[in-house]
């Protein structure tokens, strides 16, 4: 790999990248926005490098067996064989090494060129001649136990920066996506050290080189550890920096347990959250540090129809694309579970990672009147629903067999859960959907993205107010669920304000008034784009 003289690249680490749909190198939100990222950086022209760890995807694809349940099998992306391409130097593939207690562990390295100034690289240490126990570690995303998560992380945030210095590039920072890669301030430690800084003078200098994005407050993306695990792995990184573990650690060791997110706050001089109110509770939760708020946004030429970012589109050109997107939809669905719907339906979808939080059976609890607002043959409504179940959230499972059972009986006709939600499917939900439902409990979305892809379609929202909903006045535009009656609330306005004004129709068969409010929202979702985004981490974090 040739790269120009004057290559000073941002290095953006984070445990998960959505770059294509089969690639198996993402499990929900954070991983479609860091894709997000990567793609506007390309398009900006930006000099940015991109570190992630390329999983072999066990588990990675959702089947709804016959019998309704849910079933995991393997992808059938092959690394070898696909568009990534082995990273070489001089023709020779490179193959870097980071100590173990193990003894030392070799790393391969691919990578995709988005653009000519854009990188986005991906670490394997499934390589013959390792520990099984590090081969399997490539398995698939967060699974394993501590010992495997912290294997994981060493390989992202050291490995990483293997990978920067064999390449001899000459990073300008480094961003930290979440906690996760935190443990690359140890190899950015090591030349510093070795010539002749302490530890907390090389540590002081390494954290003005890095800043910090948290993701969510939730404890499963703000892990702790048990110390001695993380000292044992640790080990060898302590003897090069001639320290000792406990020292090593010490800045992320809180309450008895090493905690990721404290210990990247500590190795960061920037930190920013993902929307305003998220910043509130950042800086709630940890007053010590200076926040800075950057909501989200995403890549619109990944998610929107290009026909509306026309300004001249009438009307009924409005409507003429949306139907064509209901049908497009309406199709896939077919295709994935063998049953259609009438796409002249209002279809109300929910989709997202299924996770306790995000309240997915919350439109469930009436469902003798849910069934009445669905059934009515005058003005039938069609709900969809998808979202993938995964190892750190053991009720999913049940979860989706739940769902699977009460769309099959109660809701027969009127609802179908959709397998294998990935970039693909999430494509045309957020463009062949009417309303875009969001129902979390209340203060613990750090931001969402999901709702911004549906409003630049057109989609209207009906959301309980979080993370990056909070910033847009709703009236007029979709509607709000009350957080602690959202059941309650979500059968008020389909039945007094939703389904009556969907179903409105002027002589020309238009729905008038929801077609002005899917204009206000694909007028707002501009406020929401990645171009914005990467706008402002170049200003507030970047300069």
């Amino acid at each position: 790999m040739i790269l120009p003289s004057n290559y000073n690249p941002v290095v953006f680490f984070s445990s998960e990248f959505a770059i294509d749909s089969d690639l198996p190198t993402y499990a929900g939100g954070l991983g479609v926005l860091a894709g997000d990222y990567m793609n506007i950086c390309a398009q900006n022209h930006m000099q940015m490098v991109g570190i992630g760890i390329l999983y072999r995807g066990l588990n990675f694809v959702q089947h709804i067996a016959a019998d309704g349940k849910e079933e995991k099998r393997d992808s059938q992306f092959d690394h070898d064989t696909s568009f990534l391409r082995p990273t070489t130097i001089n023709g020779q593939p490179v193959i870097l090494t980071i100590p173990s207690p193990d003894g030392e562990i070799k790393v391969k390295a691919y990578h995709l060129r988005l653009s000519d100034e854009t990188l986005q690289f991906f670490l394997s240490t499934n390589v013959d001649g390792n520990p099984d126990h590090w081969r399997a570690d490539m398995n698939t995303l967060y699974s394993g136990d501590t010992d495997a998560q912290i294997r994981q992380e060493i390989l992202l945030g050291v490995g990483g920066m293997k990978l920067i210095e064999k390449l001899k590039m000459k990073p300008k920072l480094y961003h930290f996506n979440e906690g996760r890669p935190v443990f690359a301030i140890w190899e950015i430690m090591r030349p510093l050290v070795e010539k002749g800084a302490s530890f907390e003078d090389a540590w002081q200098q390494a954290r003005l080189q890095i800043v910090y994005t948290n993701h969510t407050l939730v404890a499963a993306g703000n892990p702790k550890y048990n110390p001695d695990t993380v000292k044992y792995w640790a080990g060898p990184f302590a003897d090069s920096l001639h320290i000792s573990q406990d020292e090593l650690i010490a800045k992320g060791v809180v309450d008895g347990g090493f905690s990721i997110t404290d210990y990247a706050l500590q190795a960061s001089h920037k930190h920013n959250a993902v929307s305003k109110v998220h910043g509130k509770y950042c800086k709630k939760d940890y007053p010590q540090y200076s926040w800075t708020a950057i909501t989200n946004g995403v890549y619109m030429f990944r998610w929107q129809d290009s026909d509306f970012r026309r300004a001249s589109i009438t009307d009924k050109e409005v409507w003429d694309l949306h139907m064509l997107k209901k049908r497009e939809l309406e199709r896939t669905v077919e295709q994935r579970t063998g049953v259609g719907y009438d796409t002249n339906r209002l279809v109300i979808t929910w989709a997202r990672r299924l996770a306790e939080y995000k309240q997915p059976k919350a439109i469930f609890e009436d469902i003798t009147r849910l069934k009445k607002i669905v059934s009515n043959l005058q003005t039938p409504v069609q709900i969809l629903f998808a979202g993938n179940s995964h190892s750190a959230s053991p009720n999913a499972k049940n979860l989706i067999d739940e769902l699977i059972y009460l769309f099959a009986t109660e809701l027969s006709g009127h609802a179908i859960f959709i397998p294998n939600y990935n970039i693909s499917l999430a494509n045309h939900l957020v463009s062949g959907s009417d309303i875009w439902l969001n129902t979390p409990k209340g203060n613990l979305e750090a931001c969402g993205t999901s709702g911004m892809k549906a409003i630049s379609n057109g989609v209207l929202n009906c959301t309980v107010l979080d993370g990056w909903t909070y910033e847009v006045d709703w009236d007029g535009v979709g509607w709000n669920l009350d957080p602690d009656h959202v059941s309650e609330s979500f059968y008020t306005l389909m039945e007094n304000e939703i389904v009556p004004e969907y179903y409105k129709r002027n002589d020309a068969g238009l729905p008038e008034e929801w077609i002005a409010r899917m204009r206000k929202s694909v007028a707002i979702a501009n406020q929401y784009s990645a171009e914005r985004m990467l706008h402002d981490y170049q200003k507030k974090m970047y300069s």
